[in-house]
C-alpha cells in the first residue's frame, strides 16, 4: 500500500511538467511541419492554419495542466496533515508552476510570426 501511494505521489509531482514537455515537443514539431508545408499562408478563419494548429495544441495542453491542478487541489483538501498532506501540497505547487510556465513560455504564439 505504501509503495503504491509513493508511486502516485511521484507521478503527481512530475505530471504537470511532463505535460509542459509534451507541449514543447508538439509545438516545436507543428511549427517545423507548418513552416515546411506553408501553413502560414493558408487561412483558417481569422488566423492562419499555422497559428490555428499551434493554438489548438497549446490550449489542449493548458487544459491538461489545469485538470492536473484541479485534481491536486482535491488531494490537498482530502489529504489532511502529515506526510500525505506535505506531498499533496508539493504536487499542488508543482502543478501551479507547470501551469505558469506553460502560459508564459508559449504565449508568444499569440503574436509573433510563426515562420521567418
Amino acid at each position: 500500500m505504501i509503495g503504491q501511494r509513493s508511486a502516485l505521489q511521484l507521478l503527481g509531482l512530475c505530471a504537470g511538467l511532463v505535460v509542459w514537455t509534451s507541449a514543447f515537443v508538439a509545438l516545436y514539431a507543428a511549427l517545423s511541419v507548418g513552416c515546411a508545408f506553408g501553413w502560414e499562408d493558408r487561412s483558417f478563419g481569422p488566423v492562419s492554419l499555422q497559428r490555428g494548429v499551434l493554438l489548438a495544441i497549446w490550449i489542449a495542453h493548458l487544459a491538461a495542466v489545469a485538470a492536473i491542478l484541479l485534481w491536486s487541489r482535491r488531494r490537498v483538501a482530502n489529504a489532511g496533515t502529515g506526510l500525505d498532506g506535505f506531498f499533496a501540497q508539493t504536487v499542488l505547487w508543482a502543478s501551479v508552476v507547470a501551469l505558469a510556465v506553460t502560459v508564459v513560455n508559449y504565449a508568444p504564439i499569440l503574436g509573433l510570426s510563426a515562420c521567418l
